[in-house]
């Protein structure tokens, strides 16, 4: 699928990166990472500060050589932070949290456009993806800093893709759902293992009742980096129907209430009044 595709990921070591990283090898694709931690996968890798323009540009140059050319790139890197509640938490600690997730989310993703930018304008090819999320279409309750950095990312990629496409450059997203991960599992489970107040109301309003998977994220970039000549300034949401749900499913709302064992019992229930393969 992905044969002969020169793809460069930057920020390829978290969960994210790391299972498109593997499906990108195994369809074919030669792929670089660029950032801070070396990837799991075997892989080249060119250390870089992913906000600095000057490192990232001479990574980006030396993975360009090292891939013979440069298709697409993948900007993974970002971070999250714990619910802020304006009313009653320190106003320095939020707003050092605020900075240091803009610096992570937002800032490295315009270096990592205009560092890209000027490689792939002279060569009048490229592809350019930036990873965004729910929250660059919709409020995630507490989560200023993350949810204004993602919505400023929409803004970067429909400007981007604006000012590049009459150099044959595309500028995209893809916005998954929630994915369980180290990085937030904090937040959506307790010590028991129990759905949190929080990771509810996500699955609440989530048509299939379930958590995104990082496998299930990786098969729609993947399809993203096939050439696609009129795809350009979009976002892709691959979050199980997150962002159309209204009121669609009262028994798996119930369930999701109910813990992660009562969802698996709904699910065993449709098995067994709906058989596969009839």
């Amino acid at each position: 699928m992905l044969s002969k595709q020169a793809i460069v990921l930057i920020g390829g070591s978290g969960t994210l990166g790391s299972a498109f990283l593997q499906m990108a090898i195994d369809r074919g694709a030669k792929c670089a990472v660029l950032g801070r931690t070396a990837p799991k996968a075997k892989a080249p890798f060119f250390r870089a500060d992913i906000a600095s323009h000057q490192e990232l540009a001479e990574a980006a140059a030396k993975a360009r050589t090292e891939l013979g050319g440069l298709d697409t790139v993948v900007h993974f890197v970002g971070t999250h932070h714990q619910p802020m509640n304006l009313a009653k938490d320190d106003p320095e600690s939020m707003l050092a949290e605020y900075r240091r997730v803009m610096h992570v989310n937002l800032t490295s993703a315009f270096v990592a456009t205009a560092v890209f930018a000027r490689l792939m304008v002279g060569a009048r090819h490229g592809h350019i993806i930036h990873l965004c999320s729910n929250a660059s279409r919709l409020a995630l309750y507490g989560s200023y800093a993350y949810n204004i950095s993602k919505h400023g990312l929409e803004g970067l990629i429909k400007t981007a893709a604006a000012q590049l496409a009459p150099f044959g450059v595309r500028v995209n997203g893809v916005a998954p759902g929630t994915v369980e991960s180290d990085l937030n599992r904090s937040l959506l489970r307790s010590a028991s293992g129990a759905y949190s107040p929080r990771a509810a109301s996500i699955l609440a309003h989530t048509p299939t009742k379930r958590f995104a998977t990082a496998e299930g994220v990786a098969e729609t970039i993947a399809c993203m980096c096939v050439p696609q000549r009129h795809l350009t300034g979009n976002i892709v949401f691959c979050d199980d129907g997150y962002n159309i749900e209204g009121h669609s499913w009262p028994d798996g709302s119930k369930a999701v209430y109910a813990g992660a064992d009562a969802v698996d019992e709904l699910y065993g229930q449709i098995d067994r009044d709906y058989p596969r393969g009839g």
